[in-house]
């Protein structure tokens, strides 16, 4: 049997029981039609930081149907909204490698004026810096906080 990619594997944990994966991606939000949305797992670099993943597999983008790709569309534009509104960013950086997995999810993150951490691809000197524990994370109850209000708010109850 192949092995599935991480993507895939957090996504099926429970309905393939695969091996680790004893309960569902704990940093799974909701999904909405063809597309789980999750939190940036601890340690997280910015609270809000939220990615969207595709369920089904797919490598790259053009893969992605024109249905596929107008639902991603949409959603990250609703994410995007209800991130800016619970974390007071000013925008939200959307961003996709498909490095670590290869597998269709974008990353969503917040860029806060006042923190020049979040600027451009500073962000990416904070993700390497949180990652090796050289730069402290977000406060992880914040992040918990920011995740449980963004879905919230993208289910209509916030």
């Amino acid at each position: 049997m192949q092995v599935p990619c991480p993507i895939c594997r957090s996504i099926r944990s429970d309905e393939e029981g695969l091996a680790g994966a004893a309960r569902a991606d704990p940093c799974e939000l909701l999904r909405i039609g063809g597309f789980r949305l999750r939190r940036h797992a601890s340690p997280s670099p910015v609270a809000g930081w939220t990615i969207v993943d595709l369920v089904r597999h797919a490598a790259t983008i053009d893969e992605l149907s024109e249905a596929e790709a107008g639902e991603l569309g949409r959603i990250v534009a609703r994410a995007s909204a209800a991130i800016r509104a619970v974390t007071g960013c000013e925008r939200v950086y959307v961003l996709s490698f498909a490095e670590a997995a290869r597998h269709v999810h974008v990353h969503l993150v917040p860029r806060h004026e006042h923190d020049p951490r979040t600027a451009g691809w500073a962000i990416a000197d904070l993700y390497r810096g949180v990652a090796s524990g050289e730069v402290a994370a977000a406060d992880e109850a914040a992040c918990l906080a920011a995740a449980t209000a963004i879905a919230a708010a993208l289910r209509g109850g916030g």
